[in-house]
């Protein structure tokens, strides 16, 4: 057999791999995102607290967190809307002496206060009122939508639909006919919000009456799918 007519074999095979394997079908993936409003924020913040005594340092924090709490009630939330997330009592280390035995200088305690509310437009105000009772620490604040089932129902129309535009376009480009979908099955779905933006004033004291302002996070829905197509001969 000559080198040239054993190129002619190989691509002739290489070819009927290339139209067996489109017989087959053909595979495609699809994606849809929708975009929808936060009408939850979720609150992170809490009191830390150092002193020699480790008895004292936790007294602090909890006189503090009572305060927060009351303060929170005051400006509207529901004590139901509020719960502990997290309670530290830590030691803190002298390690400057040439001894191996460590040396302790005094605790850190710290407290942690979730806040959950459907009231978006006050979310500045209650860390507001946190701070001004107390609290020291804010960990962040969180948005989500309650209800995405409509908006993942529209995702994953979406996503379809974007499946068979992608078949279509590949089938024409092979130059092969696209059948009926053979075979459908639902992908990844997820959630996921934007960064939030906030800052709480920190600068001169004649700004000291401007408030904690908070821009809510929009939510974004996703939802995938693959689709097998039958082609036609």
């Amino acid at each position: 057999m000559t080198k040239k007519l054993l190129c002619v074999v190989v691509a002739l095979i290489l070819a009927l791999g290339a139209v067996g394997a489109l017989a087959e079908g053909l595979t495609v993936q699809g994606a849809g995102y929708v975009t929808v409003k936060a009408d939850t924020a979720t609150i992170s913040l809490g009191m830390r607290q150092y002193a020699k005594d480790v008895k004292e340092a936790q007294q602090a924090v909890n006189r503090c967190i009572d305060a927060v709490i009351a303060a929170l009630t005051e400006a509207g939330v529901d004590k139901e809307d509020m719960y502990t997330d997290s309670i530290y009592i830590y030691p803190e280390y002298d390690y400057s002496g040439s001894s191996d035995v460590e040396k302790i200088m005094g605790y850190y305690a710290s407290n942690s206060l979730t806040v959950v509310t459907s009231d978006i437009d006050n979310v500045g105000a209650y860390i507001d009122a946190a701070f001004e009772a107390g609290a020291n620490t804010l960990d962040g604040v969180s948005f989500n939508a309650s209800d995405t089932r409509d908006a993942y129902d529209e995702a994953l129309t979406m996503a379809i639909e974007e499946a068979t535009r992608k078949a279509a376009v590949m089938a024409k480009a092979a130059g092969v006919e696209l059948g009926g979908i053979e075979r459908i099955s639902e992908g990844e779905n997820y959630g996921y919000s934007a960064p939030v933006m906030y800052s709480r004033n920190t600068m001169a004291e004649e700004d000291a009456g401007a408030g904690t302002q908070v821009i809510a996070a929009r939510q974004q829905v996703g939802a995938t799918v693959t689709i097998e197509f039958e082609l036609k001969d």
